[in-house]
């Protein structure tokens, strides 16, 4: 028979199972409600932010937009929004309208015990002249497909001035255009990342433009798009943009074909997840001046002889510049891949865990297109959702370059 417990035992047992009890039950203080406050402010020297301006705000729930709500912005260029519905699973974004262009706020997502939060706006005058504008980085990707050349680009735009660069008038459908883009000729299957011709783009007989605002900053503007090619030894490539392009990633998977271009740098493979891709570099690229390359028969894959016998191997000599050259292909490799995860052509599953957020994606496009949300919440939202599918690759060890 074994001991009875004893009457320390015993109080200390129930002693434990109380406090282990009000532990369980007691949750973190959490704000049903939230002020949600900022101020418009203009990033153009000498420009102002005019009285009784208009400020959305968009309420997001578990990543749907549950509500919008408006006021209009004070004397000196505050606003607030009072007992806005609040909780973890929230996330706000403030946007306005200036002068035709729609500036938006970061989102932001309170903490559980927040009850304020800030989410200031910055707008800007505007302009004609596209003299700041440039193609800070344009990363091309391109894989052999059922016989054809499967191209996808993804192209960032930044604005060097202090204005928002709003294009010029375009004489046959009255919008404004911004980047005109020539596409290589015989592409076919022209297909956006998101809304494309007709709605955001207008169609070119060489190429298209884009309609969006440029506004100030490194990267402002962001276009993936995909096309195809015929898949043949001797095609010449050739495209350009009617602004300068900083700095030029390609990347070609490893087949029987490879690539080569007076400005075109070959640097060595990396690893994608469709295999090794042959890498190059280029640019910069004055505005009109063209990407060109031609298809040619790939090199033999060579491997590194083994040292003789008895004879340590050595280390190469480090090159800082091609280092850096490779890593920023592999580095287009990861965002190419993450950027267009989620489209049909993309061989493989998508991951169970990032299913979701992709459905939310599209969810979103079809929202945008419907006429349902302003595209300035579209981006911000459109893009934070991009950064989480990242985060989420990278946390679970996948390789995502390639895809």
């Amino acid at each position: 028979m074994g001991k009875r417990p004893s009457l320390q035992n015993s109080v200390l047992l129930l002693l434990s199972v109380v406090l282990l009890s009000a532990l369980g039950w007691t949750r973190m203080p959490q704000a049903t409600t939230v002020t949600v406050k900022g101020r418009v402010t203009n990033g153009t020297p000498g420009g102002e932010v005019p009285p009784g301006l208009e400020v959305s705000l968009h309420v997001f729930s578990s990543g749907q937009e549950s509500e919008t709500l408006t006021t209009t912005v004070a004397a000196d260029g505050s606003f607030s929004f009072e007992k806005v519905p609040g909780g973890e699973d929230r996330t706000y974004i403030a946007q306005v309208t200036y002068q035709g262009v729609e500036y938006t706020s970061d989102p932001v997502t309170p903490s559980a015990d927040e009850e304020e939060v800030n989410a200031p706006i910055t707008i800007y005058e505007t302009t004609e002249d596209p003299a700041t504008v440039q193609v800070t980085q344009l990363h091309v990707f391109i894989n052999e497909l059922e016989g054809q050349l499967l191209v996808e680009e993804y192209w960032l735009i930044g604005n060097e001035g202090e204005r928002t660069y709003v294009g010029r008038e375009d004489p046959e459908t009255g919008q404004r255009v911004t980047l005109q883009v020539t596409l290589p000729e015989g592409a076919q299957d022209l297909t956006f990342d998101g809304p494309g011709l007709g709605d955001r783009f207008v169609e070119r007989p060489n190429g298209f433009a884009d309609t969006r605002p440029i506004p100030p900053g490194g990267t402002t503007v962001e276009i993936a798009f995909f096309y195809t090619l015929p898949y043949q030894e001797g095609l010449q490539v050739e495209q350009a943009a009617d602004v300068p392009i900083g700095s030029v990633v390609v990347l070609m998977v490893q087949g029987d074909l490879a690539l080569e271009g007076a400005g075109l740098e070959p640097m060595g493979t990396v690893d994608t997840q469709m295999g090794p891709a042959f890498s190059y570099i280029g640019g910069p690229l004055a505005a009109g001046e063209p990407l060109a390359f031609t298809l040619v028969p790939a090199p033999p894959t060579t491997e590194e002889p083994a040292p003789p016998a008895g004879h340590p191997a050595t280390a190469p000599a480090r090159n800082p510049a091609r280092e850096t050259a490779v890593g920023l292909a592999a580095l287009a490799a990861a965002i190419v891949g993450a950027l267009l995860l989620w489209r049909a052509p993309s061989p493989g599953p998508v991951p169970p865990r990032i299913r979701p957020l992709v459905e939310r994606i599209a969810a979103l496009d079809a929202e945008y297109r419907s006429g349902q949300i302003p595209e300035g919440t579209y981006l911000k939202r459109r893009e934070q959702l991009k950064r989480e599918i990242q985060a989420l690759w990278e946390r679970e060890g996948q390789n995502i370059s390639g895809r």
